[in-house]
């Protein structure tokens, strides 16, 4: 099988990171290719960088068509062009977005969502109900500080979603846990160890999904 990640962020080596993961949680069988966007920006942190980067996705189609592949995911946490790319293409597209909240609202458990970026509080709100996944949701919780100081410093992304994920479960009662975000994946496997409770990776979520899919389990 041949799966497409796509970056929809300018930043390449957000793209190699998410590969590396994307090949760990997938069967050792399928061929990983990758495309990053060629315009907007190198972390998708406001509605309009959103906006700019659903555009950058929608475009690829001419690109992903000529590379013949079983399934794409999109891989930044707002789902930026999933929606055009699932209209134009015959194969799955699954983002990681939904993947995420799709598994978090199927536990049937009290969630909690953090992400790290502020400006996209009510879009992310959005997503959950446009998907049907906010009955279980205790909190959204967004990281303190500037998202692209905080994605740039390991340390501070580390510390500041940590205070969010004890947050979440000592305050808001979440069972389980969501950490939002492409850029953020490498962070939140380190933090998903150690959480205490399930927690919910956005990209190894989508490959599941894509799994399922392929294999004939899951419907679309």
């Amino acid at each position: 099988m041949r799966v497409l990640l796509i970056n929809p962020n300018t930043r390449r080596e957000t793209t190699a990171m998410m590969a590396e993961l994307a090949r760990r949680y997938g069967p050792a069988h399928w061929e990983w290719l990758t495309l990053t966007a060629e315009q907007g920006e190198s972390l998708i942190a406001d509605p309009q960088a959103l906006a700019t980067a659903a555009e950058a996705v929608a475009g690829m189609h001419a690109q992903i068509t000529a590379l013949n592949v079983d399934a794409v995911i999109v891989a930044a946490f707002g789902d930026p062009g999933l929606e055009a790319l699932r209209t134009t293409l015959a194969v799955p597209v699954v983002g990681i977005g939904e993947a995420a909240m799709r598994a978090a609202d199927a536990l049937a458990q009290p969630f909690a969502l953090i992400t790290i970026t502020p400006q996209l509080r009510e879009s992310t709100l959005a997503q959950l109900r446009r998907y049907g996944c906010e009955s279980h949701l205790r909190a959204l919780l967004v990281a303190e500080g500037d998202a692209r100081t905080t994605a740039q410093n390991p340390q501070h992304l580390v510390e500041r979603v940590q205070a969010c994920m004890r947050q979440a479960i000592d305050e808001q009662g979440a069972q389980v846990l969501v950490i939002g975000g492409g850029p953020v994946a490498a962070a939140a496997q380190q933090l998903g160890r150690s959480a205490g409770v399930r927690t919910i990776l956005p990209l190894q979520a989508a490959v599941e999904r894509v799994e399922a899919l392929l294999a004939g389990s899951a419907r679309p």
